[in-house]
């Protein structure tokens, strides 16, 4: 993958954050002459991306075929620039669109660099203000020299930007349980967020221990994009297909490495955290459970009947039931012969280690708060004994 804070050229760089838009819903601005307006991205092939552009919006702003647009495009706290040509206006899965040529350049518009790694979900953080005065915010992006602050006071209402120069110092707890404390300087001023700079006098073993993970978390979402990058295309699921297509859902390999991990849990939250912080040493597959058998939605994972699987991690919040009613599913009606282990809140830990040896599983861990190294210490003792 290219890096973050630099125009994307090369191809499968360019369609991955299309491709990202599109399964996340996202919406791109597109502005032809005096017109400018937001759009869905529809769909993402090899060729095209189809925006949610209607033939009466297309007559209104006087679209033609190889009419030339510009798109404006956020990804992960990056902005983009973009030209690109209309190729056709067809309907795709019942809905009207316009398909535009995939740009051959996106230029980024991050002339900061305080973007290099963006969490799926922004990180709460405290920061002072007027030196004596202590807020709530949430940090958007993070970068080599900084990061980018999104503030808000304690109801969750936007506070007012800090000014210019201002000088702040940010408290944040980390994931892997790092704590960072790092004086900062307001360097600049963006949509819904301040930049913040590193001072000169950060501690430097603060900011080596900073650096350091996110030079990891920056090596994890680049093998998680490696691994969901789909080269035929993807399209954005209607509002009434979600539904139906769910119980359909096969399980997503994330990262390919012995031994494989199959994470099951409610949504990509929970299997994403175990992939940035334990990918460097296990392989990572998450299944997003509905309901039915498990061992058929493994097929997609590698040979054998459980995919190549080795160890199953279920979180015990799912969509439909909970970890300890599938755990007993799996060892009961599929005769699984794999290790179960049951992952969920500190709370009543030996309560919910007998109820989850009880259904099945070989032991019950706490994720939340997640400590990595006691998370790798469970999954590592469990591998030995089944061995």
């Amino acid at each position: 993958m290219a890096n973050r804070t630099q125009h994307l050229e090369e191809l499968d760089d360019i369609r991955a954050v299309f491709q990202r838009l599109c399964r996340g819903q996202g919406r791109i601005r597109v502005q032809f002459e005096a017109f400018k307006q937001d759009f869905p991205i529809l769909a993402e092939d090899p060729s095209q991306i189809s925006l949610g552009i209607s033939n009466l919006e297309r007559g209104q702003w006087g679209l033609k075929n190889r009419s030339r647009v510009q798109l404006s495009i956020e990804d992960r706290g990056r902005k983009f620039e973009a030209i690109t040509e209309l190729e056709g206006f067809e309907p795709r899965h019942g809905q009207e669109c316009c398909h535009f040529s995939i740009p051959r350049l996106l230029s980024c518009l991050d002339k900061w660099s305080l973007s290099d790694y963006s969490p799926d979900r922004p990180l709460p953080c405290a920061y002072s203000c007027n030196r004596v005065d202590i807020r709530d915010g949430l940090i958007l992006a993070f970068g080599n020299d900084g990061m980018q602050l999104a503030t808000r006071n304690p109801t969750g209402a936007k506070a007012q930007a800090l000014s210019i120069t201002a000088e702040t110092l940010v408290d944040c707890m980390l994931d892997q349980g790092i704590k960072i404390l790092l004086p900062c300087v307001v360097d600049h001023l963006g949509d819904g967020f301040s930049g913040l700079r590193f001072q000169d006098n950060a501690d430097p073993e603060m900011v080596n221990i900073y650096r350091s993970w996110l030079s990891e978390k920056i090596w994890s979402q680049q093998a998680r994009d490696r691994q969901e990058f789909t080269p035929e295309g993807v399209r954005a699921l209607r509002k009434d297909e979600t539904t139906a297509l769910r119980p359909g859902l096969q399980a997503r390999l994330i990262l390919q490495r012995d031994p494989l991990i199959l994470v099951i849990a409610d949504g990509d939250t929970f299997p994403n955290r175990i992939t940035e912080s334990l990918g460097r040493k296990f392989g990572l597959a998450s299944l997003d459970y509905v309901q039915g058998q498990v061992r058929p939605t493994l097929a997609a994972l590698g040979a054998g009947e459980w995919g190549g699987v080795r160890l199953i991690l279920v979180h015990q919040r799912l969509r439909v039931g909970s970890g300890l009613e599938l755990t007993h599913q799996l060892v009961e009606s599929e005769a699984c012969p794999l290790p179960i282990l049951v992952a969920g809140t500190e709370e009543d830990v030996a309560l919910k280690r007998n109820r989850a040896i009880a259904a099945g599983a070989v032991d019950f861990i706490s994720v939340d708060p997640f400590h990595v190294l006691r998370v790798m210490k469970a999954i590592d003792d469990t591998l030995k004994m089944f061995a």
